[in-house]
């Protein structure tokens, strides 16, 4: 009997921890870096396609500066294998010849800029990869921020420190999202910067040194297609504005927080072999499309319609508590526990018969021990 008590105790625990965790947990991210590197991706031939410090899996897609689709079919350590499947074409997202008279109207927009990782630093400008408290990538993000605001927009650069940079960093910045999301801003930037070689970054616009951008979407969010559908129609923009300043989009396992708002992104700035400097100069430069992308949703690019016209808040799925994910897996926690319940007292007492008997004595009994021990108590 003490273990069939023990066992309902623990299951009641289980259950309400559980439920505790839905509101606010995100899908955890176990691995989103590499521990030290990077990853190397080849194609079936042996050409390098893409370089990066996150963390690779199979099925993770690549979309590169051409446009063209990688699927990554296998992983080994620091190596990996893709092969190409298709070559996108963004002209249904992005009009070939976007009118400069255009209004952006940015003023009444608010944007908001965060750092999941905010030790992420520089080492030709700061000496080392990571300053706990106090990395640099704040500073790419207040150029980020000093450059929208002087195009209009309304800015919250929020520089919550997160540390340490471990596998929990994302459920840390989590919060810092949902605080932002109260102000409803019409788009969130996680400001990152890689750990690629420089070359694969290294970028120049008008003789000047600048880096590359890499944007990042997590594939195990219920918002994906509307939110690959937002990257694809940045990259799209800032091809037409500054070729080659988007090396390409990352499709990742990962949730990055991303469920919380379809118009949350994650944007590698550079790497840390790169001069922080340029890494500021490619953040002012990506300041810059953010007109041609983030229109209000009752305005829209000649011959485009608005993209993705969901509320610049807490998403429909997560305001409505829709998210079946949670709720499926509770369910699926209660299914084994009273499968497990019942085979445990069917192998302990023989029959079905002698189970049933063993249950109601155990609810009579156990669970009026606890309600007689609270009435003593009140």
């Amino acid at each position: 009997m003490r273990i069939l008590r023990l066992f309902a105790i623990v299951s009641v625990m289980i259950l309400a921890s559980l439920n505790a965790s839905n509101s606010v947990a995100a899908p955890v991210d176990s691995a989103t870096e590499v521990n030290d590197g990077f990853v190397t991706i080849t194609d079936t031939m042996g050409k390098i396609i893409f370089q990066t410090g996150l963390a690779v899996h199979p099925g993770d897609e690549f979309i590169d500066e051409d446009n063209r689709v990688y699927v990554v079919t296998a992983v080994l350590g620091t190596t990996a294998t893709a092969e190409y499947v298709r070559e996108e074409s963004f002209s249904s997202l992005w009009p070939q010849t976007v009118p400069v008279q255009a209004p952006a109207q940015p003023a009444s927009q608010l944007v908001s800029i965060y750092h999941t990782h905010t030790d992420e630093s520089y080492i030709p400008t700061d000496g080392k990869a990571t300053v706990k408290g106090d990395g640099s990538i704040l500073l790419v993000g207040e150029a980020f921020s000093k450059r929208l605001s002087e195009l209009g927009y309304q800015t919250n650069h929020d520089k919550t420190l997160h540390d340490p940079h471990d596998a929990n960093a994302y459920q840390r910045s989590r919060r810092t999202v949902m605080k932002l999301l109260q102000q409803q801003p019409a788009a969130l930037f996680d400001i990152h910067r890689d750990s690629a070689p420089a070359k694969i970054y290294n970028f120049q616009v008008n003789g000047q040194d600048a880096t590359k951008i890499l944007l990042v979407v997590g594939r195990q969010n219920q918002t994906i297609n509307t939110t690959m559908n937002y990257a694809k129609t940045i990259k799209a923009a800032a091809d037409d504005k500054y070729k080659g300043l988007v090396r390409g989009i990352f499709i990742a396992k990962g949730g990055y927080n991303q469920d919380l708002n379809p118009r949350s992104i994650l944007v590698e700035i550079g790497t840390q072999y790169n001069n922080r400097e340029a890494a500021d100069r490619s953040a002012a430069l990506f300041a810059d499309v953010v007109p041609s992308f983030l229109v209000p949703t009752t305005q829209a690019p000649a011959g485009q319609a608005p993209v993705a016209q969901a509320t610049p808040s807490v998403s429909p799925d997560i305001a409505a508590n829709n998210d079946p994910g949670p709720r499926q897996d509770t369910l699926l926690i209660i299914g084994a526990l009273v499968a497990g319940t019942g085979a445990f007292l069917f192998l302990s007492t023989g029959s079905f018969k002698e189970a049933k008997s063993k249950l109601l004595r155990f609810g009579k009994y156990e669970f009026g021990d606890i309600f007689r021990s609270w009435k003593k108590r009140k």
